[in-house]
């Protein structure tokens, strides 16, 4: 029955995004959840955080550190350039595009130290953690 109720679901969104000509999938947002999927680790010295940005140019990602929250953001584009040229005709569309972001709460950082890497579509970012003593300087990260 549950089986029965999912199918009829699916097949009125499927059946949206064919009338509107949209994304396959264009309004179910599970799609958007696998997208910037991240582990988090924390040790005595710092947090490593590693986000998952398939298909991302590394000059579209933005890494902000400010008042202990770390925000990431990026935005990927699909073919679109492509397919508006008149000789070629989109004939299947999954990949989604657009620009997604999230935050993390992380205390104590030296945010001057603050260090990222992006390789085959992870970000990995570093943020050293503040010994006793220091002072929270807050800085933006280009």
């Amino acid at each position: 029955m549950a089986n029965d109720m999912m199918n009829r679901h699916n097949d009125l969104f499927d059946a949206m995004n064919d009338w509107f000509d949209l994304p396959r999938k264009f309004f179910y947002d599970g799609d958007m959840a696998k997208l910037m999927q991240s582990d988090v680790v924390e040790n005595d010295k710092e947090y490593i955080i590693k986000v998952d940005m398939p298909g991302m140019d590394k000059n579209d990602i933005n890494l902000n550190y400010n008042n202990g929250i770390l925000s990431v953001s990026g935005s990927r584009k699909s073919f679109k350039d492509l397919s508006n040229d008149k000789n070629n005709s989109l004939i299947h569309r999954e990949r989604s595009e657009g620009h997604i972001s999230r935050s993390f709460r992380l205390p104590n950082v030296v945010a001057s130290e603050i260090h990222a890497k992006y390789d085959n579509g992870v970000l990995t970012i570093t943020l050293p953690k503040q010994s006793s003593g220091q002072s929270d300087n807050s800085i933006q990260i280009d």
